[in-house]
């Protein structure tokens, strides 16, 4: 194969490692492949030759992924390789909104999320069915109750579209690998190789214990022994939660920073400048990063924002950090290896056993298995840390010797169950009970014979989609004791509200809650509005603290007349409704321009989670605006204004001067400020008038008021 050769050509690889050599001769007879191999095993490689394969075949290809990060650094990759090797492919990326598929029909490759594929094929756009190779990056995340039943649907109506589409599987070591390729139809690749091979050991004391009977005595206790005594190499250190992170950063920071040079510090100094430089507000967080990452450390977790991450990523892959303290959610997402890696916490908190449990064994492979760089270091290590002899028997048996887990479908559980139902009944993959039995048994949960164990739950499921008006079931046999074959012939058709519902890529309970409050009595309101967006299952609410409770009871009991959706007379309900108002109340905050500081304070949260749950607010209050033209069209013009109010979190008043090229909510306030509170005011102004603004500028000045300042203009002289 030609195309590979100039692949591996301009890659600079002179050999194939073997899972790769027997990937790609699978690959070169356009049979799917499942390849179940360690971390740095080279399954991306065997991922870009058969998605280029597709191109030459004047196909095109997708290329899955998990996360937003991901898809980002996978164009980048793609881009460079075909504009080198593949002249004239095109390379796109969908991670946006839900609701729209244009525009991707020009592109040959692309990169998106499972999440925003099953969105397009909700939307059944022509070029689907041109879609001749499927690349599956970390495939065993169909075990995760989260994303995995978007990826199983996904990969599912992908094979029901194109019986012939080629799936390229790229999975951790799994222990029933077999049954994902059977599911697949695709040849299984299993290997234990690792380009870079791993040194396994247990920390007890000051001192590691490795595999091979050999001890290293370390210079202090801990976390902190192990990482200084891999200096000046860079280490991962993964803990149980962002909080451990944190600290676990600020230990690390008093010892690590002493072994410094002034060249590091120098560059280091570099790095946390930028966090405080980018902030629009400098707040405590941004000022606790830089003080960090200037003492050779930094943590990385879901309550960063993209920026903060971003920045401490580049700082790692220059080797500028040297401990990098993490929560388990790195060694998945990210491509950060280092030569050690340090697991101190090696159980978390599971409420449905009220008790701490072990990880997984295949989460904790994961994060050794990004222990070592490829090119780079001879040997990765990997250590855990133990308290006892106890623990050192139950890590080597557990973790060292021991399988992982089997990836098990969770397409089961009722909110996947409703989510996806009416997806399939919207778009007209399915149209009887018999047909929806069809589909389910060539998903990884019917060939798991999951499909007749859970009856009970799709009849509720159906129940539930048919009561509150998303579909139609025609022939529905009711009574209590109908056969599964009695209601086959059963025909299910959506409504305008379902397939509306699920063009716009919410949860059909969120669709109902919404449609619920644009229904009641309580006249709209800002407050109401968000506290109904709250109460839909895609957003996360902020957790209420028992010292906090009495504090929302007495909101609630000032703010119930605003309030929508009434309150639940249950307790434990009641809790959850009060969860939902302080995120109400947070985004009412973030919309009166409160500082970001007080936020952090107020609501004990985090910049990353701040930003989230705007983007997801926004989102759905998009969704909500949406269904409000078929519900109540009186209540669209102030979803529409509280949307944007969201997205650039201003006052109302702030409105008119948003919608000015190069305006966002800093310099809108500023020009506002100012007194220009108009865009009429704004266009009547003189240039050197605005450019005086903070914020603003000359260039900026002259392009809104369509004016040169008196400096510029020139008279010709003929």
């Amino acid at each position: 194969m030609r195309l590979l050769t100039d692949l591996l050509n301009y890659l600079k690889i002179k050999e194939l490692y073997p899972p790769q050599k027997e990937a790609i001769s699978v690959v070169e007879t356009g049979e799917s492949v499942l390849m179940s191999v360690p971390t740095a095993a080279g399954k991306t490689l065997v991922a870009y030759a058969a998605l280029m394969k597709a191109v030459r075949e004047k196909k095109k290809g997708i290329y899955l992924v998990p996360l937003r990060a991901l898809a980002w650094e996978k164009v980048s990759e793609l881009r460079d390789i075909c504009k080198n090797i593949l002249d004239g492919a095109k390379i796109g990326v969908s991670v946006g909104d839900y609701d729209k598929a244009r525009g991707l029909s020009k592109y040959d490759i692309i990169v998106s999320t499972s999440e925003r594929a099953d969105s397009l094929i909700r939307h059944n756009p022509s070029w689907l069915s041109e879609v001749g190779c499927l690349v599956s990056d970390e495939i065993h995340l169909l075990n995760d109750s989260g994303r995995g039943p978007t990826l199983e649907v996904t990969l599912s109506k992908f094979r029901e579209i194109n019986p012939s589409i080629q799936i390229i599987g790229l999975s951790a070591t799994v222990s029933n690998s077999t049954d994902i390729a059977n599911w697949l139809d695709a040849k299984l690749v299993e290997s234990d190789f690792r380009p870079v091979p791993l040194k396994r050991g247990i920390a007890i004391e000051n001192r590691i214990e490795w595999e091979e009977d050999e001890t290293h005595n370390l210079p202090m206790l801990g976390a902190e022994g192990i990482a200084v005594d891999n200096l000046p190499e860079q280490c991962l250190v993964f803990v149980g939660t962002r909080r451990s992170a944190e600290a676990q950063a600020r230990k690390l920071s008093s010892v690590i920073s002493k072994k410094l040079n002034s060249e590091e510090k120098e560059k280091l100094t570099f790095f946390a400048e930028k966090i405080k430089q980018g902030a629009d507000e400098v707040t405590s967080v941004d000022a606790n990063i830089s003080n960090l990452i200037s003492n050779g450390v930094a943590y990385h977790h879901a309550g960063l924002t993209n920026r903060h991450r971003q920045i401490i990523e580049a700082a790692f892959k220059e080797k500028v950090l040297k401990a990098l303290c993490a929560t388990p959610t790195l060694a998945a997402g990210v491509n950060l290896p280092a030569k050690r890696v340090i697991i101190r916490d090696l159980s978390r908190w599971d409420s449905s056993f009220q008790a701490n449990q072990p990880l997984p064994v295949l989460e904790v492979q994961q994060m050794l298995g990004r222990a070592g760089r490829p090119g780079f270091d001879v040997d990765g290590e990997g250590v855990l840390i133990a308290k006892n002899r106890e623990q050192i028997d139950f890590f080597i048996e557990n973790y060292f010797e021991g399988e992982t887990e089997p990836v098990l479908s969770r397409l089961g559980s009722e909110p996947a169950l409703r989510t996806h139902l009416l997806s399939l009944i919207t778009s007209g993959t399915i149209s009887t009970r018999e047909s929806l039995h069809r589909f389910l048994e060539k998903t990884l949960f019917g060939a798991q014979g999951e499909l007749w164990r859970t009856q009970h739950r799709l009849n509720k499921v159906l129940d539930f989609l048919d009561n509150e008006k998303l579909i139609e079931i025609e022939g529905k046999n009711d009574g209590e004791f109908v056969s599964a074959n009695d209601a086959l012939d059963e025909k299910l058709k959506p409504t305008a509200f379902g397939r509306k519902v699920s063009q716009l890529y919410i949860d059909p309970l969120s669709g109902v809650i919404i449609k619920n409050a644009l229904e009641s009595d309580v006249e709209a309101n800002p407050l109401g509005l968000l506290h109904t967006i709250a109460r839909t299952p895609d957003i996360y609410s902020l957790y209420v603290r028992k010292n906090e409770m009495e504090t929302y009871l007495t909101h609630l009991m000032q703010m119930e007349g605003d309030l929508m959706l009434p309150p639940p007379v249950e307790h434990m309900e009641l809790e959850f409704y009060l969860w939902d108002l302080k995120t109400a109340l947070l985004l009412m905050d973030w919309i009166e321009e409160t500082p970001e500081e007080h936020l952090l304070k107020r609501y004990s949260t985090t910049p990353g989670d701040i930003r989230a749950k705007v983007e997801t607010a926004e989102w759905i209050l998009y969704a909500m605006c949406e269904l409000s033209e078929l519900i109540a069209p009186s209540h669209t013009k102030m979803i529409t204004e509280l949307q944007i109010r969201v997205n650039n979190g201003v006052r109302k008043e702030l409105l008119p001067l948003l919608e000015l090229d190069s305006v966002g909510r800093v310099r809108a306030r500023s020009l506002f400020n100012a007194g220009f509170t108009s865009q009429s005011s704004i266009r009547d102004a003189k240039p050197t008038e605005l450019s005086k603004i903070p914020g603003i500028g000359t260039t900026l000045a002259e392009a809104l008021t369509g004016k040169k300042g008196p400096e510029q203009i020139r008279f010709e002289v003929g």
